[in-house]
């Protein structure tokens, strides 16, 4: 937002600008509002105002339209009413020409806001002249405020800041196993974790409605664990038995009046056609998924960025406009847009591509990839690098590990991302990631352990810190254990530990006694 004070036919101006990035991924519904951080004017009475803009209008009666207020805060010290003058506008990506604009007057009320219900056609700024009004993505509200003054100003003052829209792409592999076995309602569920520090979930459910207007037609949802996740666009790709993209699905609620919920989409193909076809969709009666998703995150910025005072009316030009690339290309949504190389990688693995290597359990094989092995492991490297049976076979044994560890081991592998992690996995897997020397698995196994500690399961987890020489991990469980010593030391797993490792459980009585005796 800027605030500014400028020469304007003998009076004292006040220019606010607001830019609002990733606008049409806003998620307002009717009546609800975007804010603009605060703003004051040491001129204006000390005064305290924002702006509130209202995606898809504020009543029922503004359908179609974008609401623009001026609001003054009720937390202001200043005196009740103001007579004021301002006009909102929309500008270009200059920063200065006005692409739309509306004059007013009032008198203003601490505890009222005024504005324009009707300011902006929705479909002006979202399709029709969207080029003009959203130069990558972003939107640029100005208000002018000023009163009658006698003397002409020669100075000017200038600040801005900026909210941003969050914006953040999930995709993922959904695969449905025994397709002609499924039954109607029946719901597959994947469950993917959002790779940003939210840890939000998103559950991927795939079923079939055998109503006879709908009979055979196959249902997606989508549902995401937080709240401020709302999904904006989804992409639904068929895959042939080769791995290749046959057919699609496409939704997109950004440019509705009332966003229409895309959490539950129907596929193109009906569960009947894809049996009909099942030599081109199905490979082993599974019918694979790539489903797309973006989500508006909520406000991920919100601040004041930059205060200039007494500055010529030429240089705060300068500062107001978006720094613009080559014909408007917006790098950044499109960028927001893209797969990253975890997400290509992932797919690769999922689609079981160029594999050169195979990783057998004492009743399964697992196909991958020498390359992506070497590169995340050093163990894994030193056996396909060096002169070593394993370089030699294209095979590498992991008779000690079981199926699903494997499988979750090679998707951390591809993706540095973990699917639903439990207990008992989450035991195995810490092992498989001291094992093969691959310390981010066992920062995340043992992080994930830390966090669902109990007195039931101290016991375990000391042995298999101790097993293992973290001495980091185990100091958390011995102060755990020490901290909740009655309900530990009378648990099953205590009194098992004693018969399997009674050294351990000496060694922590021991432990016991000399903290109680001062000592470290």
């Amino acid at each position: 937002m800027d605030n500014s004070v400028v020469m304007n036919n003998g009076r004292k101006e006040y220019t606010i600008t607001w830019f609002i990035e990733n606008y049409s991924y806003c998620w307002h519904k009717k009546g609800e509002y975007l804010t603009s951080p605060k703003f004051t004017f040491d001129s204006l009475e000390s005064t305290v105002w924002t702006l509130q803009l209202c995606p898809r209008g504020s009543f029922i009666a503004n359908k179609g339209n974008i609401s623009l207020y001026l609001n003054r805060s009720v937390v202001d010290k200043s005196p009740g009413y103001i007579r004021q003058m301002y006009e909102l506008a929309v500008l270009a990506a200059d920063g200065q020409s006005a692409l739309h604009s509306i004059q007013c007057e009032y008198k203003w009320n601490p505890l009222f806001g005024y504005g324009v219900p009707e300011f902006l056609r929705i479909d002006e700024v979202l399709l029709r002249q969207k080029a003009n009004y959203l130069h990558q993505g972003t939107l640029i509200v100005r208000c002018r405020m000023w009163k009658d003054e006698e003397k002409i100003m020669k100075v000017a003052a200038h600040c801005s800041a900026r909210t941003r829209i969050g914006i953040e792409k999930i995709s993922f592999l959904h695969k449905v196993e025994n397709f002609s076995g499924l039954k109607p309602n029946e719901k597959k569920t994947l469950q993917v974790q959002s790779h940003s520090k939210t840890g939000c979930i998103i559950s991927s459910s795939l079923y079939f409605i055998d109503a006879w207007s709908l009979e055979g037609t196959i249902i997606v949802e989508i549902v995401p664990s937080d709240k401020n996740y709302i999904l904006r666009k989804l992409k639904l790709s068929f895959l042939d038995r080769s791995g290749n993209v046959v057919d699609f699905s496409e939704v997109d609620n950004r440019f509705d009046d009332t966003i229409l919920d895309i959490q539950k989409v129907p596929l193109s193909l009906t569960r009947q056609v894809i049996l009909n076809r099942k030599g081109e969709y199905l490979s082993n009666d599974e019918l694979s998924l790539i489903c797309e998703c973006t989500f508006s995150t909520g406000v991920d910025l919100q601040k004041i960025e930059e205060i200039q005072h007494e500055l010529p009316i030429a240089a705060l030009k300068q500062s107001c406009s978006i720094p613009a690339n080559k014909d408007g290309y917006n790098a950044a949504e499109k960028l927001s847009a893209c797969r990253s190389a975890l997400d290509d990688l992932k797919t690769i693995y999922s689609n079981q591509r160029l594999t050169d290597i195979e990783l057998k359990t004492k009743t399964k094989s697992f196909l991958t990839h020498k390359l992506v092995l070497c590169a995340r492991s050093s163990v894994f490297n030193a056996m396909l690098t060096n002169d070593m049976k394993e370089k030699n076979t294209d095979c590498i044994q992991v008779d000690d590990l079981e199926n699903d560890t494997v499988q979750q081991l090679l998707l951390f592998l591809y993706s540095d991302n973990l699917e639903n992690l439990q207990w008992e996995s989450a035991i195995k897997l810490y092992y498989a990631g001291d094992k093969y020397a691959i310390e981010k698995l066992k920062v995340l196994c043992s992080s994930f352990l830390i966090d669902n500690l109990s007195t039931s399961t101290a016991s375990e987890l000391l042995l298999l810190a101790d097993t293992h020489n973290d001495t980091d991990l185990k100091k958390f469980v011995e102060d755990f254990i020490l901290e909740h010593e009655d309900d530990v030391f009378g648990s099953e797993g205590w009194e098992k530990l004693i018969d399997t490792n009674p050294q351990l459980v000496i060694k922590t009585m021991h432990l016991k006694y000399k903290r109680k005796r001062g000592g470290k």
